[in-house]
């Protein structure tokens, strides 16, 4: 028996063309952990060297997402490894800070490809940080950024 479901229309998904990363948070130790975020999916993309994320990742950093390794050395050679292969990108869109947690949303392109259209993974990371103002603890969402949505709005703009 066949259902007749309706049709939805599709729009193609914005991906911004500059990002302008936008910092939430309530004081100066909130701003400053932010930074250690964005600097460190700076040196993902760029240079990631055990020593270049351990500035930011503390020695027992605890992973969760099950993609990745325990541990700043772990890290650094699984971004290593793409970024010797493809011209990785990280795009920061917002980080958002209370207290010794963070959330980040990014747009990870060119992982696993080297196409200059490539609309990549659109990423929720959460983070926690120690005293010493390294990150302890990460959790993950990723998802494939499809060419196509459902609403026009993109997956990385806010709209109001």
């Amino acid at each position: 028996m066949e259902t007749n479901k309706p049709s939805l229309p599709m729009h193609t998904n914005l991906i911004p063309e500059e990002v302008a990363t936008k910092i939430i948070a309530a004081d100066q130790s909130g701003k400053d952990k932010a930074q250690v975020i964005i600097d460190l999916y700076q040196a993902l993309a760029t240079k990631p060297t055990p020593e270049a994320i351990a500035q930011y990742v503390a020695d027992d950093y605890i992973q969760h997402s099950p993609m990745l390794p325990d541990g700043p050395e772990g890290l650094a050679t699984f971004f290593a490894s793409l970024t010797e292969a493809y011209p990785v990108s990280i795009d920061v869109h917002r980080v958002l800070v209370v207290d010794d947690w963070a959330m980040a949303h990014v747009n990870f392109r060119n992982m696993n490809t080297d196409d200059e259209n490539d609309l990549g993974m659109a990423g929720v990371d959460i983070y926690t940080f120690g005293s010493d103002g390294k990150i302890t603890e990460h959790w993950d969402a990723v998802q494939e950024v499809p060419a196509q949505s459902a609403n026009p709005n993109g997956m990385f703009a806010k709209i109001g």
